[in-house]
């Protein structure tokens, strides 16, 4: 799932629940706010590519030899792929709203539905799992009984390794603040917190969790902050150039050129600034 799924998706009715029975059909009211092109496609790698990068693997958790690994929010598939490939004698499963197109190696299976609705998995099926990127998927006061449905999964010793990030950007000049207001105020009007990375540390603390680990990587907005930074900054602007305008837009009865100008002048200052986005990946161990 990329950085600005769903954020305007209808909110479930119903509550995760933690039963030994599976979760129920996934809803069909919740749509996949991003289009489901080739363009897209790269963009979602691209965010893959570029914590791969960033954290100098594609998991920290201390795990050795899995049996089952579970990635929640699998988006194109590429990490679970990887994931197959780095660990042959691992099965690997995937899950999220759409089928991935990836083509997927022989150790690798998916199962598709709304984490909103539970997953569906017997108790303690996995030895590790992994979530990642669902900052405008999952509103605030959802997070806690999602972490509590994938405990309910993980085996008892077993890793859980969640990645978000916090969409405020530091240093803000005067039309950045302008556009994180906006995206902040439509993210409220739907519960989402866009600073959700910070709180996953405590969320997992509060589930009781053992050994939680925080890592905190500061990536840079903009071609100041070499590769990495021209990359990410390509993903949000298309982001906010596209997907997010007419949201945002409709949401916000914004002018469309007002909104055109500040996200331009945004992504400027992004250089002249010398912006960054913070993310966080955390470790724990459930006892």
């Amino acid at each position: 799932m990329s950085f600005f799924s769903r954020i305007f998706s209808r909110k479930p009715k119903a509550p995760v629940t933690s039963s030994r029975n599976p979760a129920p059909p996934p809803s069909t009211d919740v749509p996949y706010m991003l289009p489901k092109d080739g363009q897209e496609i790269n963009r979602l790698d691209m965010q893959h590519y570029i914590l791969q990068k960033s954290f100098q693997a594609n998991f920290l958790a201390p795990i050795q030899h899995p049996a089952r690994v579970l990635d929640v929010g699998s988006g194109t598939g590429r990490w679970m792929a990887e994931i197959a490939q780095h660990l042959p004698q691992t099965s690997v499963y995937g899950f999220d709203l759409d089928q991935p197109t990836f083509p997927f190696p022989k150790n690798c299976s998916f199962t598709q539905g709304n984490l909103l609705d539970g997953l569906p998995f017997a108790n303690a099926s996995f030895d590790f799992v992994h979530q990642r990127l669902l900052i405008l998927g999952l509103p605030l006061d959802r997070w806690p009984s999602v972490i509590e449905e994938i405990l309910r999964v993980t085996r008892p010793g077993g890793w859980i390794e969640l990645v978000e990030c916090d969409l405020h950007f530091y240093p803000q000049g005067p039309y950045t603040q302008v556009f994180v207001n906006w995206l902040d105020t439509a993210s409220q009007q739907r519960g989402i917190d866009i600073g959700i990375g910070t709180k996953t540390t405590s969320f997992l603390h509060k589930a009781g969790l053992l050994h939680v680990t925080e890592y905190k990587r500061s990536i840079p907005l903009g071609n100041w902050g070499g590769r990495i930074g021209t990359m990410l900054l390509a993903d949000f602007s298309l982001a906010a150039r596209q997907t997010l305008k007419p949201l945002l837009v409709k949401s916000l009865s914004l002018n469309p050129q007002e909104y055109d100008f500040t996200v331009e002048r945004w992504i400027e200052e992004c250089e002249s600034y010398h912006a960054s986005c913070d993310f966080y990946l955390v470790d724990a161990q459930k006892g």
